[in-house]
């Protein structure tokens, strides 16, 4: 396993003079350690035919993509708010192409867009898109800024014909478009927590619940729903119950008591009620509709990032610190940079014996895992993404961060930020000015009346990146602002 090289020794940096203006706020630039391209590049004869590509709508119905009455990849559980009614879906799909986009480097980007026509107030919408994107990328400097297009069918995309695309998650839309690096259903298969509960990689110890044969009982659906719950309503505490697709802590229930087992059996009968449905006998080899009892490990999972190139080399990145809402969904991490040495030592051969079963796969690219470490001080793996992760990017900010004497970073997700982003720069200007506060997406919603952001701060201690961390916060939630001195 090997780490990003960075510069030695890492000087000093005084911030930038700070000049601040209604009309123009001093910004530094940002140079990532390295870019997906870089990444890429690693043990690949063949770089240059990578393309990233994103679901990036401005407006359709949410349930418009997913119409086919036999669709190949389903989604009990996806990320937060995808389900939730209006806009919503939209912002947070364009929040996630932001910010994984970010990283991409040189390497093409394809916001895909299927909203049809839909007359002013899509033309509106994706004009505003672009105008977040390219003030998105202007944060970077000039040679790492990605190469981003809109695309609004199969007819706007402009690829080599040996391009091949990577995504998120397989979608049966996106897939239909473009030729793929990976074999979809094998990126599907090891995005799911079932994979990883058969894999044999050191896991908590997991049981699998599977549907039967899908002829079986497509007669009996409710029958059927009854039996595999019935695992969860013998299950001894404590345990965990892992909905087998799923992402950013949904469909994931903590369960410890008698009363976290009810409403766990309520949530989980509505996902398996809604997601046998569309479980036929084309796509249950896939197991869609599965799920994972899994032995509850007790500690902090910490969050390990990093890339499997071509020929299957780890290639080290992070070790972060988690961060979740009251309801259990992700919302960022943290990263200490003076311990990454220590962290990558620790979790070498862990990292290395994921990179081999993913590589064994079929896959390469970016991946975060969550490890922790059981009563017998071993590791244990208690969930892989192969996929960029919202705090992949913290690996790569090292350099960014520590040449400024900003030893500690954090990642803030799911902001709903009560201003425009200009109002919002020149309020935190000096922190923007000084490289502490870095715009890692920011989409604002039709009315423009409110924004959705994610936001990286570095600072020069643990100490201080709280403080830092509870003035945005508290600004997010009350639109009042405080020095963080005053924290």
């Amino acid at each position: 396993m090997t780490a990003v090289t960075l510069p030695q020794p890492l000087p000093v940096v005084p911030p930038e003079p700070y000049t601040s203006t209604k009309t123009a706020i001093t910004k530094v630039p940002i140079t990532l350690d390295c870019t997906l391209h870089d990444l890429y590049s690693l043990d690949n004869d063949t770089p240059e035919n990578i393309v990233l590509a994103y679901d990036h709508p401005c407006k359709f119905p949410h349930d418009q993509l997913n119409s086919s009455p036999y669709p190949r990849f389903l989604y009990a559980a996806n990320f937060p708010d995808m389900n939730a009614e209006g806009e919503m879906p939209n912002l947070q799909k364009r929040g996630v192409a932001q910010r994984y986009s970010f990283v991409a480097g040189r390497t093409p980007v394809l916001m895909i867009d299927l909203s049809g026509n839909g007359g002013e107030e899509v033309s509106s919408l994706l004009t505003t898109s672009k105008d977040e994107l390219r003030r998105l990328y202007d944060q970077l400097s000039p040679e790492q800024r990605p190469n981003a297009q809109i695309v609004r069918s199969t007819h706007d995309v402009q690829l080599t014909p040996d391009s091949r695309a990577v995504f998120i998650v397989p979608h049966d839309h996106m897939c239909a478009m473009l030729n793929q690096a990976l074999e979809p259903e094998m990126l599907y298969e090891v995005l799911s927590k079932r994979w990883l509960a058969v894999s044999g990689l050191p896991t908590p110890k997991s049981k699998v619940i599977d549907p039967l044969p899908v002829n079986s009982w497509i007669a009996g659906r409710d029958a059927e729903v009854r039996r595999m719950l019935q695992a969860v309503q013998q299950q001894s505490f404590p345990f965990v119950v892992k909905i087998s697709i799923a992402t950013s802590g949904c469909g994931t229930f903590v369960i410890r008591r008698e009363s976290d087992r009810g409403t766990a059996i309520n949530e989980i009968r509505g996902l398996l009620e809604d997601g046998l449905k569309k479980v036929n006998e084309e796509n249950e080899q896939l197991y869609p509709a599965s799920f994972v009892i899994q032995e509850l490990v007790p500690g902090e999972a910490h969050g390990v990032t990093f890339f499997v190139t071509k020929k299957g080399r780890a290639v080290y990145l992070a070790t972060s610190r988690q961060r979740f809402t009251q309801e259990g969904f992700w919302n960022g991490g943290c990263v200490s940079y003076l311990l990454q040495p220590m962290f990558q030592d620790r979790y070498r051969s862990t990292i290395e014996v994921l990179a081999k079963a993913l590589h064994n796969k079929g896959y390469y690219g970016p991946v975060g895992a969550d490890v922790m470490t059981d009563a017998n001080g071993e590791h244990v793996i208690v969930d892989v993404n192969p996929r960029v992760t919202g705090s992949y990017h913290l690996g790569l900010l090292k350099t960014h961060f520590m040449q400024r004497g900003l030893c500690e970073a954090a990642v803030l997700s799911r902001l709903d930020i009560p201003c425009t982003q200009n109002a919002f720069e020149e309020l935190f200007a000096a922190d923007i000015a000084q490289g502490r506060l870095i715009i890692n997406a920011w989409v604002t919603d039709s009315k423009k009346e409110s924004s959705h952001a994610v936001l990286t701060v570095g600072a020069e201690d643990a100490v201080k990146l709280g403080r830092l961390i509870r003035v945005i916060e508290t600004f997010v939630k009350t639109g009042e602002y405080a020095e963080s001195a005053e924290l």
